[in-house]
């Protein structure tokens, strides 16, 4: 439409360098939507706290039981004892990064005025002299808590009873936390990437004793951020990042190659037969994929077949300019001489007679003319029985070499049509016998005629062509049989022969 913009398509180079990309990126970008880093580093380090926690417990408990006292902090239920006298109950990390929210930082506790549990405070000093030799390798921040969630570092401490990890700890089980550092600490939709940084995991592990938990051990420790595992990695992501890139670029050389190349051959090829030009070689060469392969036959098959019938349409142009020159040229003599009013009643009826027999011609050439464009998109019929197909014509005798029931690969109209136009040729000829033999798909028509002279078999299937012009012969017989057998893959020859003329017709497939 005028005026109309052209709409914008992407190229195919483009698209496969968009395709490329997203080999490198989409890894890296599904990576991070998941948070699956992130959610790995946590797991780690709420595993490593669990374990620490596990010794840490383990001493806080056997260093409480030597100390006398009654019985204090919450007991537990029947399926925490079954849990926690079991030979083996192991514990694992919880926590996940993508279900959980960073929650605000530790609150500093509530202040509490009352003594220590003179077990706790005997305890404390040397639970917290290993807590602080262990630190140097840990990195793990250590709170030691009694059975009321009460600090235990110095009288006056105060308590994180109200803190829900804690509590969780306090009635029997082991809690877990991610809260945000307190210098990094604002919560919004989009933190993914900074919590890597911005938050700690929290572990609260109950201390039991004869099923009863007297105190906590509250651990906390910033997990691993991706900063630093790529720096710990970068030789080896380094090395994974550069064979992504080149096998990248090699899919996407591969994919210039198999698809881009042959679509622009294809495209100029197409362009060169528009404009009724040979392409310079064959695109078909350079297909790397089988249906462009097959695009590019067919292509080049439809190029072959425009060419030939635009071959043939200015042939048959020549041919017939030619043709009909001459009784044209007759036709408009005589007429003019029909203007003579002193013109002899004889001769008038000579030249009417020749207005009358060159007009039948023209009108003759130009039905065989019609006759054969039709036949040139006629598809092939079904297989039709030959003794139905046989010619029958006033003083020519035919004769079947063949069984009765011989079945031919022509539909019997077309069949008919071409043993009758073979027919009057060899009739024209001074034929009298007609003879019809078929075997290993191959068909030969032999008559008694005149014959042919080597010369004139070697043309006698161009259009046009007649050795009898001056009887009122076209030269489109056989051309129309031609046609004919074009349409089912079949070809005609003409056979030197001693007597008569010989033509056989070789079928698709035969040997």
């Amino acid at each position: 439409m005028i005026g109309s913009r052209k709409k914008w398509r992407p190229s195919i180079a483009m698209v496969i360098a968009v395709v490329c990309a997203a080999l490198v990126s989409v890894p890296l970008l599904a990576l991070l939507a998941v948070r699956l880093t992130s959610n790995q580093f946590v797991r780690e380090t709420e595993q490593s706290l669990i374990q620490q926690g596990a010794i840490y417990a383990e001493i806080y408990a056997e260093a409480f039981t030597v100390l006398d006292g009654p019985l204090i902090g919450t007991a537990l239920d029947n399926d925490q004892k079954e849990h926690w006298n079991a030979n083996l109950h192991p514990a694992r990390a919880q926590l996940n990064v993508r279900r959980e929210s960073v929650a605000p930082p530790r609150p500093d506790g509530e202040p509490v005025t009352d003594a220590l549990d003179q077990r706790h405070a005997d305890i404390i000093g040397p639970l917290l002299e290993i807590a602080r030799r262990s630190q140097r390798t840990t990195l793990a921040g250590v709170v030691f808590l009694d059975h009321t969630g009460r600090e235990l570092n110095t009288d006056g401490a105060p308590s994180l009873a109200a803190v829900a990890e804690v509590q969780t700890a306090l009635s029997g089980d082991i809690g877990a936390k991610l809260r945000a550092r307190d210098d990094d600490f604002e919560p919004h939709a989009f933190s993914s990437l900074s919590r890597d940084t911005g938050f700690r995991v929290f572990l609260t592990y109950p201390v039991i004793v004869q099923d009863r938990v007297i105190g906590v051990v509250y651990l906390s420790r910033t997990p691993l951020n991706l900063g630093k595992f790529l720096f710990q990695e970068r030789y080896a992501l380094l090395t994974m990042l550069v064979s992504t890139v080149i096998g990248a670029t090699l899919i996407g050389l591969l994919l210039l190659r198999l698809i881009s190349r042959p679509i622009h051959a294809l495209r100029d090829a197409s362009r060169m037969i528009a404009a009724d030009q040979q392409p310079d070689d064959n695109p078909v060469l350079h297909y790397g994929l089988r249906e462009l392969a097959d695009l590019g036959d067919s292509v080049s098959t439809m190029a072959e077949t425009l060419s030939r019938r635009s071959q043939e349409i200015s042939t048959y142009t020549d041919h017939v300019t030619h043709e009909l020159k001459s009784p044209v040229t007759a036709v408009i003599g005589a007429a003019e001489l029909l203007q003579d009013d002193a013109l002899n009643p004889k001769d008038r009826a000579k030249l009417l007679g020749n207005i009358e027999t060159q007009a039948r011609r023209m009108n003759r050439l130009l039905g065989r003319l019609r006759d054969m464009t039709r036949l040139r998109v006629t598809q092939g019929g079904k297989p039709g029985q030959l003794a139905q197909m046989l010619p029958q014509l006033d003083g020519l005798k035919v004769v079947m070499d063949a069984a009765p029931e011989t079945t031919l690969p022509l539909s019997v109209e077309h069949g008919q049509m071409i043993l009758h136009h073979m027919a009057q040729n060899s009739r024209a000829h001074g034929a009298q016998e007609f003879r019809v033999e078929y075997a290993d798909n191959v068909l030969r028509v032999i008559d008694d005629g005149d014959g042919i002279t080597e010369n004139d078999s070697k043309r006698v299937t161009e259009p046009f062509f007649t050795t009898r012009r001056d009887q009122g012969g076209t030269g489109m017989g056989l051309s129309i049989v031609v046609a004919v057998l074009d349409s089912y893959g079949a070809t005609l020859d003409c056979l030197p022969s001693a007597e008569g003329a010989v033509f056989e017709i070789r079928f698709r497939n035969a040997g």
